[in-house]
């Protein structure tokens, strides 16, 4: 089993004990998976709802874009997965960080955790706001174009995407003891290591979605 609560709780005491064990992609694996599931199944739904605004000879479109949602929305949580842990890699490496890639993949899967919740959360909240909605189909592009833009300017979209901001940084938090544990860096490196990367990423694609 994954032990989640030891990662979220005290991800100290479990990077301590992780690094002394053979490395293993198992269960980081299965954490990823789930949130690419997770992932996946708010894509899906969006997708379906979002086809709504197709004009009628697009409507054929409307059946496969669900699928397309899911599949590229699980694809990307694994892309995702393997660019954060190249990045953190590469930086502590640069700091003169010990290990191998494998483990710090393994690092960036276990602490991964904290964004499944907060995936599920994202997710009702955007399945909720989304099967509320009446949407007609649209011809013109601007259209379509200001219609999302609208969308992701409601409460409570804004609302999912600040909730994926938050435990986004809680898993910064418990990357940060992973590389300072597995990869032999001191605190300060650490976090210029998880958080440099981290808020960047924020500053480019989350904080747009709040209108910030």
């Amino acid at each position: 089993m994954i032990p989640i609560k030891e990662i979220i709780l005290s991800p100290k005491s479990f990077f301590d004990g992780l690094c002394n064990q053979p490395e293993s992609l198992g269960k980081p694996f299965l954490v990823i998976s789930i949130l690419g599931l997770i992932s996946g199944i708010s894509a899906a739904i969006v997708s379906q709802k979002s086809a709504g605004l197709l004009p009628a000879e697009a409507q054929f479109m409307a059946g496969i874009l669900p699928v397309i949602g899911f599949v590229g929305a699980v694809i990307m949580t694994y892309i995702i997965w393997l660019l954060w842990s190249v990045v953190f890699f590469v930086i502590s490496s640069l700091l003169k960080g010990e290990g191998s890639f494998k483990r710090m993949m393994e690092i960036t899967g276990y602490g991964s955790v904290p964004q499944i919740i907060g995936g599920i959360f994202s997710a009702i909240i955007t399945v909720y706001y989304m099967s509320g909605l009446d949407i007609r189909p649209i011809t013109d592009p601007t259209q379509i174009e200001a219609y999302t833009q609208t969308l992701m300017a409601d409460p409570m979209m804004i609302a999912a995407a600040f909730i994926g901001i938050i435990f986004l940084l809680w898993s910064a938090n418990i990357w940060i003891f992973g590389v300072m544990k597995c990869r032999k860096l001191d605190f300060k490196k650490s976090v210029i290591t998880v958080l440099l990367p981290v808020i960047i990423y924020i500053i480019i694609f989350d904080l747009p979605l709040i209108g910030m």
